[in-house]
């Protein structure tokens, strides 16, 4: 779905707000990509995402390029992205051995991440999804602190969106 760019910003904590709520009401949340443009905003759901982690890094990056490279969306202003996920944590300061789909004491969590094309300025929040006995989500309690995460949050899918969009914008424009 798509929209000319008339209307307000999209606002983080907002769509934040909004992807919970859709959680809690379906149970699941499927991943879903949003690109805020100068000229154009573009909402895609993604049905299935890649088994690795660098298949998902090429995926969005050729999404960058292809949304760069149809000219529609004019200069990147913000991305976001959500999705499910599993997160391990660590004991310590030891780094999990294993990836937390394989760990037995991983969490299942709902991400909203976003950036802001200028500054760079990257957003962060990861919500543990608790469920009850019929696997319905019931809470989801904040598991990362607001202020912290963006200060260091690094969200490399949308880095390579960006990069995506940037190689190919540069390239329409020489």
């Amino acid at each position: 779905m798509s929209s000319e760019r008339s209307q307000d910003r999209i606002s983080f904590e907002g769509l934040a707000a909004h992807a919970k709520e859709i959680t809690i009401q379906d149970g699941h949340h499927v991943p879903i990509l949003i690109v805020e443009g100068s000229r154009r905003l573009a909402v895609s759901h993604i049905q299935e995402m890649p088994e690795t982690h660098g298949e998902r890094l090429r995926l969005m990056q050729l999404f960058g390029q292809a949304a760069a490279e149809s000219g529609k969306f004019g200069r990147l202003e913000q991305i976001f992205f959500v999705s499910e996920g599993w997160m391990s944590v660590a004991a310590q300061e030891n780094p999990p051995s294993i990836r937390p789909s394989q760990d037995p004491e991983r969490k299942e969590v709902l991400i909203v991440s976003g950036l802001e094309a200028r500054g760079r300025r990257t957003r962060l929040r990861i919500f543990e999804m608790v469920r009850n006995g019929d696997q319905e989500v019931v809470d989801l309690p904040e598991l990362s602190s607001s202020q912290a995460a963006e200060a260091t949050a690094q969200v490399p899918l949308l880095d390579a969106f960006v990069q995506g969009f940037a190689l190919a914008f540069q390239a329409r424009v020489s």
